[in-house]
């Protein structure tokens, strides 16, 4: 970041109005002191750390512009501050998530204040919507607008942020036995375990385990005799250790770690016959260190299977058009294409390729069978999954899988 003065740049022709006083409550939300707070209309504080950019209704996000932005923003913020875009009067969905598209990858929207008339607020995060109570502020002193709340990537998705949200999420990334979608949940993994091919499996690592499901898949599969296993969350290892155990798993061990420096293989332990990375790259905020990684586990003449969601889904890319607030990982899903021209410039021979769960509308059909408790519809959908993996386009599926041979040397 630089304090040095703003350069022209074709965006602060449109700047809107709004009053930093009237933002306290939420600049207060989200942890931002108004005096590190920068904006265009006055001299910058001696340490600016935020930044506030008003844009006046009618200014599109203009693809030629992204770039002037980026820059401009990238100038303001620091590492650890906020990037706050205010876009005065009302506007779309559509138009608020091709906003959130122009920001990144440099920047995360992560909240959004939707400010309306009256004095009322709301406050939105992925999957929740909820009024803002705006406190002492006058209702006149609040002009209609819409607060676009952006971190830096880097710093929305590193390490010690990652792990808060796997720790928060772990019960439910566990599945729940005796719900509709537990038998769904269950099925994926076992694919992504099924999809190997190992010429022999004695030592099987679980790169990013999360519940541990599909190592443990794998295990029982090949009859390993060894099952590692690590994620950054250290709730998730305990979960994935309970699930080994119950399992039938006796050699089985686990513990925190990112893939960037993956705790297994122990010093002085060979590499792994077999490695599994389900889920797991796109929360990688980069993605070279995390592949080069898991690269240093796999054994010579060793196989790896890797998938992620897809960056090629239609649905996907749906959500990207119309839902202004999504998971970074979505935003950061990596292409087939990409991780396999990676891992064959280092050696490995590509195997194979399939898309194994479909896109939209059997996502949301699920979320619904699961609040509705419908075990019926929910084995359909199943079915349907089952009966199309692997058979059709991949744009048609949300998630992808590749296997690769490591070459023995």
């Amino acid at each position: 970041m630089t304090d040095t003065p703003l350069t022209p740049n074709p965006l602060l022709e449109r700047l809107g109005e709004v009053s930093v006083e009237a933002l306290r409550p939420l600049l207060a939300d989200l942890g931002v002191d108004p005096a590190r707070l920068g904006t265009p209309r006055e001299a910058s504080p001696p340490q600016p750390e935020s930044f506030l950019l008003p844009l006046s209704a009618g200014t599109l996000p203009i693809d030629e512009r992204a770039e002037a932005l980026r820059a401009l923003c990238d100038a303001r913020v620091g590492e650890h501050g906020w990037l706050l875009l205010y876009l005065t009067g009302r506007r779309t969905d559509e138009e608020l998530a091709a906003w959130r598209n122009q920001l990144w990858p440099l920047f995360h929207v992560g909240a959004i204040f939707r400010l309306l008339p009256k004095g009322a607020a709301e406050r939105w995060t992925v999957g929740e919507r909820k009024p803002f109570d705006l406190g002492e502020v006058k209702a006149g002193k609040v002009h209609v607008g819409t607060l676009l709340c952006a971190q830096r990537r880097l710093t929305a998705m590193a390490p010690a942020a990652t792990i808060t949200k796997f720790d928060a999420n772990a019960a439910g990334w566990n599945g729940f036995p005796g719900r509709p979608g537990y038998a769904h949940f269950r099925w994926m993994r076992r694919y992504v375990a099924k999809f190997a091919r190992p010429r022999t499996a004695e030592r099987v690592l679980d790169f990013g385990c999360g519940a541990g499901w599909v190592g443990i898949e794998a295990a029982r599969l090949f009859k390993a005799r060894t099952l590692h296993a690590f994620d950054p969350s250290p709730e998730m290892v305990r979960i994935s250790t309970e699930n080994a155990r119950e399992a039938g798993i006796t050699d089985f061990a686990a513990a925190p770690g990112f893939g960037e420096d993956p705790p297994f293989p122990r010093r002085g332990e060979p590499a792994y016959d077999l490695v599994f990375s389900s889920g797991v790259v796109s929360f990688a905020p980069r993605v070279e260190p995390w592949l080069e990684g898991l690269d240093r586990t796999v054994a010579s003449g060793g196989q790896l299977v890797i998938g992620d969601v897809s960056a090629h889904s239609w649905g996907l890319a749906k959500r990207r058009r119309q839902r202004p607030l999504l998971p970074a990982r979505e935003l950061h899903a990596q292409s087939p294409e990409t991780i396999r021209a990676w891992l064959e410039s280092r050696g490995y021979v590509f195997r194979a390729l399939a898309g194994y769960q479909l896109t939209t509308p059997i996502p949301e059909l699920a979320h619904l069978a699961e609040k509705k408790g419908s075990h019926l519809l929910s084995n359909a959908l199943l079915l349907k999954n089952r009966t199309c993996a692997g058979r059709l386009p991949l744009a048609c599926f949300d998630s992808w899988v590749m296997r690769f041979d490591k070459p023995a040397r």
